[in-house]
């Protein structure tokens, strides 16, 4: 029992170059066969004559030349790939190379123009915003132009008429001049629109007042230093008449006037040009020295209007 588990298997001793081997031989090469390999080679009965060990290196080689060979086409392959990679012509990869610098530029001139437009349409905005802005401006000015010539029209009223306000404050018409205590109307003595003595009158009372009489010597002499100073053509008339009774001067108030030293020198005539039944003032440089008489109805003079002050 103990001898035959001390006997081993032969197969089992048997290594594994043996294997190889004999698989090898089993094969395609039966032992009965002959063979010769350089000086020795397999036996008949299946022996070999050379080493398991050197049948196995030798394997080994030729997997390793095998090997070699694969390992030298595909480095050839390679370098015919790289060969041909670097004879790629020169204008190609110039031509390859200003495309992609190209494209780049591109792309940026693109976001350039994406952002100009987009620029441009904001300041068009703006432009319109500052022409509505404008526009309402002028508007804006257009109405205070009109305002200003209103108000420079008033203010010319205002000052064609600051005289008088200063003058009589209030207290007379405009039109007329504040003396003292009363108000008087003298009509441009440069006017063409002179009248008879009796159209004077009429004027007078239109105009709330009447002609002018002269009570005393301040008033008399207040009269000639306000009065236009003309030639006797362009007197004044003055509420002062002898019509009712010839030689008795009267004034419109039925006041007999007894002072005959106003009467310019030669004046009343009872003939001549100077003469006939109403009376004239003309300034004189002797204040005393004003009067004379005309033709009532023919002479065609200024007039003074009085009236009280309001």
């Amino acid at each position: 029992m103990e001898n035959s588990q001390l006997q081993t298997d032969p197969e089992e001793e048997m290594s594994f170059e043996q294997k190889i081997f004999q698989d090898f031989n089993n094969a395609g090469h039966p032992r009965s066969h002959r063979q010769i390999f350089g000086q020795g080679g397999f036996t008949e009965g299946g022996g070999s004559a050379f080493p398991r060990e050197q049948l196995v290196m030798l394997s080994l080689g030729l997997l390793n030349a095998v090997l070699l060979i694969a390992a030298f086409v595909v480095g050839i392959y390679c370098a015919k790939a790289n060969d041909n990679y670097l004879q790629i012509p020169h204008s190609t990869a110039t031509d390859l190379t200003f495309e992609l610098s190209y494209l780049r530029n591109h792309s940026a001139i693109v976001k350039a123009r994406l952002e100009a437009e987009t620029a441009l349409s904001r300041e068009r905005e703006s432009r319109m915003e500052l022409k509505l802005q404008v526009k309402h401006q002028n508007t804006l000015t257009d109405e205070l132009q009109s305002q200003i010539e209103t108000l420079l029209t008033e203010r010319a009223s205002l000052q064609a008429n600051k005289s008088v306000l200063e003058d009589s404050c209030g207290r007379c018409l405009p039109g007329w001049t504040l003396l003292k205590s009363s108000c008087y109307y003298f009509p441009n003595p440069m006017s063409t629109s002179k009248k008879n003595w009796p159209d004077s009158r009429a004027d007078c009372v239109s105009r709330g007042g009447d002609m002018i009489v002269i009570n005393n010597w301040e008033e008399q002499q207040l009269i000639n230093d306000n009065y236009p100073r003309e030639w006797w053509q362009s007197g004044f008339w003055i509420g002062l008449t002898d019509v009712v009774l010839k030689g008795r001067w009267v004034w419109i108030n039925n006041v007999t006037e007894a002072e005959t030293v106003y009467w310019r020198s030669g004046q009343p005539r009872e003939d001549g040009l100077q003469s006939e039944n109403c009376a004239v003032f003309l300034y004189y440089d002797d204040a005393i020295r004003t009067w004379y008489n005309g033709n009532c109805n023919d002479h065609v003079l200024n007039w003074v209007c009085e009236m009280d002050q309001t």
